[in-house]
């Protein structure tokens, strides 16, 4: 009796057919590009945990006598030469990417949202400060559905509304007198910081799909080119502002490195696989880690108002971190270094 050859084998080998291959490397794909996703999730997330250890630290800072526009550039001053060392070990070009007019364009953002966030924090509370600048996610969340062409789902819509109302109950224990009540020139600042970190994670995005960016490389030169932009305030100093103890200094150095160095690393490789939208509101973790820090530390207890804020915002994370896959904008990926030829 003869058989004939299984379909499934080329004749005189036995190699797979082509179009079982195809969908075998398909699924491989699909399984990497889920393990990528997840490890971006996560390394965003971290992101808004170490961010938001930053708002007590800079309170303070700036309490125990730094002056923001010395805290400011020093911060940056500092962790770009941290940040490029590390680049230039692990073999990545970096001198390209100082001709990119995008990754100035970057700094420029990133260093108006930071010192106006060092300004206001002499104004306005923190718990207004806090409400007021993450006004960049519903910002982010626009702007990516009219410039990036993202999906503005159901589940985004949910998730932005739950995100925003949370962060309001958290900051502000639904007391609309807080925000009456807070100095209308740190609410100017904060809202100018939210308005350039909403467009920086925008324009951040774009490019980062269109150039394939190296994360590490393209943070350092982000870090570099603000504390280029923040430098020209340290014109305006008297000489005894430029005056520090210990203690200030390692509170400086604690804002380059685990509120700088590290977070702009993980945030620049979250983006690869994230979109804006989905970015922007897992950062929103930064203000659940800047209240768990005020009641671990400063005896600081949540009302009810505050703990349904915090779960709204939970809810929202949530949702969010189930879109940004199949369908929307992914980054393409890339092992080399930043590209160049930017326009």
């Amino acid at each position: 009796m003869t058989f004939s050859k299984p379909h499934l084998f080329r004749e005189g080998s036995h190699k797979v057919n082509p179009r079982l291959k195809d969908l075998c490397e398909e699924c491989r794909g699909s399984a990497s590009l889920t393990k990528e996703r997840t490890a971006a999730l996560a390394e965003t997330s971290a992101t808004g945990l170490l961010w938001g250890t930053s708002f007590p630290v800079i309170e303070f800072g700036i309490s125990s006598g730094i002056d923001p526009r010395v805290f400011a550039f020093l911060r940056f001053a500092i962790a770009a030469p941290i940040m490029i060392a590390f680049a230039r070990v692990y073999g990545k070009p970096l001198s390209a990417g100082l001709k990119m007019k995008s990754v100035w364009i970057l700094g420029l953002l990133n260093a108006v949202g930071f010192l106006c966030q060092f300004l206001g924090q002499a104004y306005t509370a923190a718990s207004v400060a806090a409400l007021l600048v993450n006004l960049s996610v519903l910002i982010a969340a626009i702007g990516s559905a009219a410039l990036l062409g993202e999906k503005f789902t159901g589940r985004k819509v949910v998730g932005t509304v739950l995100a925003v109302g949370g962060i309001f109950l958290l900051t502000t224990r639904g007391d609309f007198g807080q925000i009456t009540r807070s100095q209308v020139t740190g609410d100017l600042f904060y809202l100018v910081s939210a308005t350039s970190w909403g467009v920086y994670i925008i324009y951040n995005k774009r490019k980062t799909d269109e150039r394939r960016w190296d994360p590490l490389g393209v943070a350092s030169l982000t870090i570099l080119s603000t504390a280029v932009f923040v430098a020209p305030v340290m014109l305006t100093l008297g000489p005894g502002e430029l005056s520090l103890t210990q203690a200030e200094w390692g509170v400086i150095l604690y804002t380059a490195l685990l509120n700088t160095a590290i977070p702009f690393v993980l945030y620049q490789r979250g983006l690869r696989y994230l979109t804006a939208t989905a970015s922007s509101m897992l950062l929103m973790l930064e203000i659940v880690a800047a209240m768990g820090i005020s009641i671990l530390l400063l005896g600081e207890l949540l009302d009810l108002a505050s703990l349904v804020g915090a779960a709204a915002i939970i809810s929202s994370i949530f949702l969010v971190s189930r879109v940004g896959g199949s369908g929307e904008s992914l980054s393409i990926r890339s092992h080399g270094g930043l590209a160049g030829g930017d326009v």
